[in-house]
């Protein structure tokens, strides 16, 4: 059980962000995006969705070279600030 959440097991709640899910950068986050210099792993996201266009999980892990689980930790923080948004599963 979740201390936040005491009368629904977390297995039962929806994920944020799963691996299949394809993400894509809203307007307010292009707008961040061509406005953000700098480096760091937020920046190498933000860029590459900008840059590529709506992506898969796996496939930010990849261009990104970071993890499945730190790409999906700054998508659950994008989409949570309105920079990203789930557009459907790949597969």
């Amino acid at each position: 059980m979740s201390l936040k959440f005491p009368f629904v097991q977390r297995d039962s709640m929806p994920r944020l962000v799963s691996q299949e899910l394809v993400v894509a950068l809203t307007p307010l986050g292009k707008a961040k995006a061509d406005s953000f210099s700098g480096e760091g792993p937020k920046f190498d996201i933000l860029s590459t969705l900008n840059e590529g266009g709506p992506c898969s999980i796996s496939e930010l892990a990849q261009e990104t070279n970071m993890s499945a689980v730190k790409v999906r930790h700054i998508l659950k923080e994008l989409v949570r600030s309105g920079y990203a948004k789930r557009v459907g599963e790949s597969g």
